[in-house]
């Protein structure tokens, strides 16, 4: 009697749990790449466009950076900041990042090498419950405050 009342215990704990599973929403996501430029506008605002690939479509987009503090220096010059991206689309949707960024140090004084992961927050218009991820490359020079970078990710719709 107690094999059977465990057995059947564990045939609904497993019946639940493949229910739950299925039951859960699946975000759906588009893969996403493109490059853009940004110069800096004020301290710690950069300004500029992206070309945003989608599904084969590409859209030119607005993009504010801002950095969120001073950045930290390490022994070597590298430097870890903490910044924030708006993309903002011709219809009035945007969609926002919470970025972690590393800016190695080159030859060129002055110019760093880009390298951001930029986990995306949110946003509005038909971004609003966006969610997902962008890897940014590229390179900055410190002393024209200009930027060239290029990106790959996937934007969800995580409701």
């Amino acid at each position: 009697m107690k094999f059977f009342l465990t057995y059947t215990i564990s045939l609904v704990l497993c019946g639940l749990l493949l229910f739950t599973t299925a039951a859960q929403a699946k975000p759906d996501c588009a893969k996403v790449k493109g490059t853009g430029n940004t110069a800096a506008v004020a301290q710690g605002v950069f300004q500029g466009t992206a070309a945003v690939d989608s599904n084969g479509q590409t859209q030119n987009v607005s993009v504010t950076t801002y950095l969120l503090g001073p950045p930290t220096v390490t022994e070597d010059g590298t430097l870890h900041a903490t910044t924030s991206h708006t993309f903002g689309f011709a219809d009035g949707s945007s969609f926002t990042t919470l970025d972690r960024a590393v800016l190695s140090p080159t030859d060129t004084p002055g110019v760093y090498r880009l390298n951001t992961k930029a986990t995306i927050s949110g946003g509005t218009g038909i971004y609003a419950n966006a969610c997902g991820s962008l890897n940014i490359h590229g390179t900055i020079n410190l002393f024209s405050g200009e930027v060239d970078w290029r990106f790959t990710g996937r934007v969800c719709n995580c409701s």
